[in-house]
Parts: structure tokens; sequence; C-alpha cells
């Protein structure tokens, strides 16, 4: 056909030869099988009708066994884990029955499925527990900007709040050379130097957040209701935007704590400069992490590509490798970067191209047959 032609004319495979044989894993492959087209174009629901424990035992794991799958009322889907005696109706507010899971919440949060649940029975918690992509670096650019020039105007004044004036001594600045340290001519060239740390620093946040809180081992009802609403949400519900960046105020202890270690670390005047730096380091983890989900703009570099493949591996593969998402630094320097299988690191995007463009393919689906819905009602 024509679009044969045009990929010839370019140097490359006419678009009727058939696509290499590729790897994909088993949590992509029982979210494709929601999207299985027959013949005739008609889209096929896999995977919601009878009690499906048979295609989930292939998987293995503790939560496998003992678990069924049913249409409820209304068509909402509805599991029965016969073992511990917990039904989860995903027709109903979730956060409050994850929890009943125990020791199977972890195997069950990361065994990924298609859809928005709601969350809350109150409509008001409900909107706060959704945050647009948009919201982040509407909210904290205008924070770092403010927080820049806070630390530029700091310097020049020298004053602390209280009247006195300032030493930086939490600096480690050699006494003898604290009085030059603290004029306002040499405090002011520190500030883009204080930027560029709080940017990097942003990269260790990130990295010991995901692996250390949003990944930590939970088993009581509490903390696997915890750790739901934090991050389990969005491991279970990849394709749900609305819960994929941060809201403001969930955000903001965490700020609180890295301004707390930046001005432990610069002293008063330079600690607002630094935390500019972390949040715009933060607004740009957000966007990359967004579009690695939602968005074909990471497969216009190579760079954004291999961030986008080691992202998916972690969503659909391995949820114990990959927890950087902005930079892949701290996980090659602790050792948690995506398992090669003999691979080099030249073939790392590669290699999982297709799980990330077939992930990518299931969740525009699975927008416009939400959209297609809502248009319906």
């Amino acid at each position: 056909g024509q679009g044969g032609e045009r990929g010839a004319a370019r140097g490359g495979t006419p678009s009727s030869a058939p696509p290499p044989a590729h790897f994909h894993s088993a949590a992509a492959k029982r979210l494709l099988q929601k999207f299985v087209v027959d013949a005739a174009g008609v889209e096929k629901k896999g995977g919601e009708g009878a009690p499906n424990q048979s295609s989930r035992g292939e998987e293995g794991g503790a939560f496998a066994s003992g678990v069924e799958s049913f249409e409820g009322e209304g068509g909402r889907r509805v599991e029965r884990h016969t073992k511990l005696g917990v039904t989860i109706d995903f027709g109903k507010p979730l956060v409050f029955q994850v929890g009943h899971l125990r020791d199977t919440y972890q195997d069950w949060v990361h065994r990924p499925e298609v859809g928005k649940p709601r969350f809350f029975g109150s409509d008001v918690l409900e909107n706060f527990s959704k945050t647009r992509w948009w919201v982040v670096p509407i909210v904290w650019l205008p924070v770092a900007a403010y927080c820049y020039w806070l630390s530029i105007q700091r310097c020049r004044g020298m004053a602390l709040p209280d009247g006195g004036t300032s030493t930086s001594a939490s600096i480690g600045v050699d006494e003898s050379q604290m009085s030059d340290f603290a004029s306002p001519s040499l405090c002011e060239r520190l500030v883009p130097f204080c930027f560029i740390f709080g940017v990097l620093f942003w990269s260790l946040v990130e990295y010991s957040v995901h692996r250390f809180f949003f990944h930590v081992q939970t088993s009581n009802y509490w903390w696997n209701t915890l750790h739901f609403l934090f991050h389990g949400c969005h491991h279970k519900f990849p394709m749900d935007d609305m819960r994929l960046v941060m809201p403001p105020a969930g955000a903001v202890p965490i700020v609180m704590m890295v301004y707390g270690t930046e001005y432990l670390m610069f002293g008063y005047e330079l600690a607002a400069v630094a935390l500019a730096g972390s949040l715009s380091g933060y607004v740009v983890y957000d966007m990359i992490h967004y579009h690695c989900h939602f968005s074909e703009f990471t497969n216009k570099y190579e760079w954004l590509r291999r961030i986008r493949s080691s992202h998916m591996h972690h969503h659909y593969v391995d949820a114990t490798r990959g927890f950087g998402i902005s930079t892949p630094t701290w996980d090659l320097v602790l050792g948690t970067q995506k398992r090669q299988k003999g691979e080099t690191k030249t073939r790392f995007s590669q290699s999982d191209a297709p799980i990330a463009n077939a992930i990518a393919a299931a969740s525009g689906a699975a927008n416009k047959a939400i959209l297609r819905g809502k248009k319906a009602n």
C-alpha cells in the first residue's frame, strides 16, 4: 500500500512487513488481552467475565491461588479472595478495601489493571485525590522562581530575621574564612552553584523516596492503605492519568524535608535557592514520568527512550529495579538498574521498546473507551 511505499522510499522496511518477535511480560500480556480485536474490528473484553483464576495462576505468587474474578451487580468487576475471606469490589471506593489483603497486598498491587477506579465515597476527598499533570509546573515553578529571588535578596541583606548577622557556618567553611564568605558579593556568586546542587540533590531524593518509601513492604491494614494511597494505586492502575503526579498537598511534607536538609547544609541565605533547584528537578521528574505513560514525546530522543524503557520494565516486569525516573544515575551507582539478560547497554532501549509501545497503545485504547462511555452516558 501507500504506507509501505512511503516506508520503502525513506529507506526503511515496508509497513506490510511482519514486526520482529519480541518479549512481553506476563503483566503486559494480561493487560493487552483486554484489547483483543476480532476480524470484524470489534473490541473484545478479555478477562472481565467469568472467573479467570487459571489465567492469573500462570504468573504464580501467593496472590494467584484462591482468587476468583467475576462480574458483580451492574457489570462491575469483583475479586473474591477465598483464602482470606476478602472481597474487593472495583465498583466501590477502593482505598479502605485494599488493606484487608494483608500479606497478599504487595503481590496484588503489583499486578497492573486497566481502569480509573473511585477511591473515596466522599466527593470532596475523591476530587482532592486527583491531579492533572499541568498542575505541578503551575504550582511549583513560581515557588522555585520566588526561592531563587529570595536567596539573592538574603545575600544582599545578609541579615537574619532576628536582626543578627549570618555567619553561614553550616556550610563548613573554615572560621578564618567566615568573614570573607559572608560578604554579599561572594554569597551572590554562589547562588547559581547552589541551584545546580539542588537539581542534582533532587535526583537522590527522587530515588530514595521511590525506593525506600514508595516501595516499602507492608502487610497490615493501615500500612497497606497508606501505601496504596501514596503509590500503590499507580502500580495497580498505571493508566489512571489523574493519579500519576503527586497532589501539591501531598508533596508539601517532602518539600519541607528537602528544605530542612538544605538549610542545614547551606544556611539561611542559600537554602532557598538550593530548594529552587530541587523544585525544578521535581517538576522535570514529574513531566518525564507523565510522558513515559501517556505521550509519544519520549520516543523522540534516545535518552528518553531509555528512561521510558526502564520505567515500563519497573511497572510490568520487575518493580524491584529502576527506581530513578529523571535519571538512571543512582540505579547504576547502587546496582538497581534493569537487568540486561546478557545484552549490552547499547541495546538497553531496543530490547524492551515493544513493551513500552504496546502499553502506550493499550493506555490510549483504554482512555478512548472511557471517553466513549462518558459520551454514551
